[in-house]
């Protein structure tokens, strides 16, 4: 068992016990690669980019990729007071150990996040210190622009890095045994590749040309501590071919291309079973232009009844009824829209393509199948803002008020980003900002429409950094000097250290922030998107002109890539063959809380007893709910649910099991469809799909009765503690305790016993034959 100190939080995150992680007995010649997020487990394991690459790599023969992420403050403090490495999750081996080190970077503020886990890692942070160990490698959308921060990696993978990592593994172990700054050189030669160390190159950006052929992630690792995005994550295209002129993600993942939806439905029909997540959400830039999404949907909703699905945010006007109806079966969180503005001017400057009187005239049909919530993005800080385009926000949510529909209004600054038609527009000031902000607030008071802005420093700061250029590293040196990290957390973000620097570099921060010359070399030039600089200078001018440039799906918008319509070749994806296989024709027009008010016959209640040893003991209760739940629904167990539009599993649970806490009688009661007994088969199913040190110890049919309360524990440590001894181990230095009382959970603070375990009652006499070996 892995032992960690008890006050740590969620000390689950560290464990490395996650159903479908990839555990490999390395060779001599394997390559060792660490796949970092530079941000919290939670995080990190809502990334689909992590999944891939992980489920990739462990793909090749003689590779071992394993996981790592950063640290809370209180885990750090343990590794660094202990001279201890941060470790990989799957091994617990140092980074500074391994081959390669690779981080995705997706996000400004996680930055110092990578210098800090270099140090934890016992690796240098400039390349150039580095004379020895793993070879450290950046990757991510943040090397669209990596001039502030290229000189901590030795390597730089610029755009979708899926197919070249694949080609530097297979050379690194190829090379094995040659000197690093050799194998350096070799792989800088791959194209999408650089080396700082060797000087500035020109870079094209890599990207997937045919999305089919490219490998999709279906047996991800199941988190064990809640992540933000818990749910079973499908890429339904890539790109995006509105080109909205603000986006950097639009500009930077062109073209547009999309996966066929029969390989789509083989995806999650395996996923599905490997994971037992209740929820999919189709992943994409803008998920209602797929072109075959109603298929798509309809097949969910078909073969996957009991699952919850979600779009991220929409076009408006991408959704049709027939796909809002189909939807509208399951269970509904809320609609996402990116409006970013609220007049058709303003909405013109920006190239976004949208209707609002299109989604107006849906508002009744939302509200019929469920729909009691939308939230809509607004974005400030253009420059051809006026006062009137403020305050027609009023104007805008009124009908949704008044069709009684919950509106979140989410308001962030405009930031100016590299690679788009806006990359030579200054970032507004903060006090500007906030005047704007102030209006916002105003337009909205008294609809009763929950206003949420983003922090206005943060945005700023975030466009200093994607900005940037080599004059900032000094920066990023001296935040690490001053233990500066986990900033996209606000309670750890300081913009106090950020002026500071800035106000003795002799107007620095307005260089960066303030407003480009057209003609001018850009810190980021260097970096070939393969979108023309002349198309995103006459993208300005159209802007600056109220004109508006055709998307991508209806015809050649000219940028430089010469793909073609790539929607028009997707269309041909959507047969009627297709159509008819994925299960359109015939779904069923129920919610599934009308389903779950069929027949009680058709259902049977079993406990399921399982146990929860080891490193499992420092899963949460809610956590580990979770997980057995997904569990049963992996072996195809089909539950009951109750509630209309945001149906639940009926279950009855023993009570929650403090962290840190063992036991082999937990229990959890279920209501079951079209099963009447679990044999050894089902609950193997269950077992996989369950983490280390939790399995399924049996299930009866019946509900729990009062025998579920009758338990005590085994506190295990040194003579001469509290409680009636039970049995005293070899020598008298161990002894294992029965404990009929209560506070449990400060028995296990105090420190003096190294475990407590849960046991039943009713098996005390049993515990030599029984318990000794379930709990060593």
């Amino acid at each position: 068992m892995f032992s960690i100190p008890r006050n740590v939080t969620r000390p689950a995150r560290y464990m490395g016990i996650e159903p479908n992680r990839v555990l490999k007995q390395p060779e001599k010649g394997d390559v060792r690669f660490a796949l970092c997020y530079p941000d919290v487990y939670e995080i990190g394991m809502s990334y689909l980019g992590h999944f891939l690459l992980y489920e990739l790599m462990n793909n090749l023969e003689g590779v071992w990729c394993e996981r790592c992420f950063a640290p809370w403050h209180d885990m750090e403090d343990y590794l660094r007071k202990g001279d201890r490495s941060l470790f990989t999750l799957e091994s617990r081996t140092p980074l500074c150990e391994m081959d390669l080190v690779g981080f995705s970077l997706t996000y400004e503020m996680n930055v110092t996040n990578v210098l800090n886990m270099l140090s934890l890692g016992n690796i240098p942070i400039k390349a150039e210190e580095r004379q020895k160990g793993p070879i450290v490698i950046g990757g991510g959308p943040l090397m669209l622009n990596p001039t502030p921060f290229q000189p901590f990696f030795d390597l730089i993978v610029v755009g979708e890095a899926e197919d070249v990592l694949v080609e530097i593994v297979t050379r690194v172990k190829a090379m094995k045994g040659l000197p690093r700054s050799r194998i350096i050189e070799e792989l800088a030669g791959l194209e999408g590749v650089f080396s700082p160390l060797l000087g500035k190159k020109a870079v094209k950006r890599l990207y997937v040309e045919d999305l089919n052929a490219s490998y999709h992630p279906v047996r991800p690792p199941i988190p064990v501590v809640g992540s933000v995005h818990n749910r079973l994550n499908i890429e339904i295209s890539r790109g995006c071919g509105n080109g909205c002129r603000f986006c950097i993600a639009g500009y930077g993942y062109r073209p547009y291309r999309e996966r066929d939806p029969l390989r789509l439905a083989e995806i999650i029909d395996r996923a599905t079973k490997e994971t037992g997540y209740e929820e999919i959400s189709l992943l994409s830039l803008s998920s209602g232009d797929y072109s075959c999404l109603s298929s798509l949907i309809g097949h969910v909703r078909s073969k996957h009844k009991d699952i919850s699905l979600s779009l991220p945010s929409l076009k408006i006007g991408s959704i049709a009824e027939e796909e809002i109806e189909l939807l509208g079966r399951g269970a509904k969180g809320g609609f996402t829209f990116a409006l970013e503005t609220s007049t058709a001017e303003l909405r013109d400057r920006l190239n976004k393509d949208i209707q609002i009187e299109s989604l107006i005239s849906h508002l009744p049909l939302l509200k019929r199948h469920g729909w009691r919530k939308v939230k809509l993005y607004f974005m400030v800080g253009f420059p051809w803002e006026k006062e009137e385009d403020f305050m027609a926000i009023r104007d805008l949510i009124t009908p949704f008020v008044r069709n009684r529909i919950e509106v979140n209004l989410s308001v962030s600054p405009f930031t100016p980003k590299p690679h788009t038609p806006f990359q030579w527009l200054a970032m507004e000031d903060e006090a500007g900002l906030r005047e704007k902000i102030r209006l916002v607030r105003k337009a909205a008071a008294g609809k009763g429409v929950k206003v949420k802005v983003r922090d206005i420093r943060t945005s700023i700061i975030e466009a200093l950094i994607s900005r940037g250029d080599g004059r900032l590293f000094p920066l990023f040196e001296e935040l690490h000097r001053s233990r500066v990290r986990l900033e996209a957390w606000g309670e750890c973000f300081n913009p106090d250290i950020y002026d500071e620097w800035l106000r003795g570099r002799n107007g620095l921060g307005e260089s960066i922030l303030g407003a480009r010359d057209a003609n001018q070399t850009l810190p980021w030039d260097f970096i070939d998107t393969g979108v023309d600089k002349s198309f995103l200078r006459e993208e300005l001018e159209r802007a600056e002109g109220k004109e508006k440039t055709a998307n991508c799906y209806r015809s050649c918008a000219g940028c430089g890539l010469s793909c073609g319509a790539p929607r028009q070749e997707a269309l041909r994806c959507c047969t009627q063959d297709s159509t008819s296989y994925l299960g359109v024709e015939g779904t069923s027009s129920q919610t599934p809380g009308e389903m779950a008010g069929q027949s009680e016959a058709a259902y049977t209640t079993f406990t399921i007893r399982y146990s929860k040893c080891g490193d499992s003991r420092y899963i949460g209760h809610l956590d580990t709910i979770d997980i057995v739940l997904r569990a049963v629904r992996a072996a195809g167990i089909s539950l009951k649910m109750h509630g209309k539009y945001h149906p639940k599993p009926r279950v009855s649970l023993s009570p929650a099991l403090p962290v840190g806490i063992e036991s082999t009688c937990e229990m959890l009661e279920i209501e079951a469809e079209g099963i009447n007994s679990m044999d050894s088969s089902l609950i193997g199913k269950m077992d996989r799909c369950l983490p280390k040190g939790m399995r399924i110890m049996g299930a009866t049919r019946g509900g729990m009765d009062s025998t579920h309360n009758d338990f005590g524990y085994l506190l295990v440590g040194e003579t001469g503690l509290e409680g009636e001894v039970l049995r005293t181990g070899n020598g008298g230095s161990r002894t294992f305790y029965l404990w009929q009382g209560t506070n449990i959970k400060e028995l296990w603070l105090s420190g003096k016993y190294e475990r407590i375990v849960k046991i039943d009652n009713r098996r005390i006499d049993g515990f030599r034959a029984d318990y000794q070996r379930n709990i060593q």
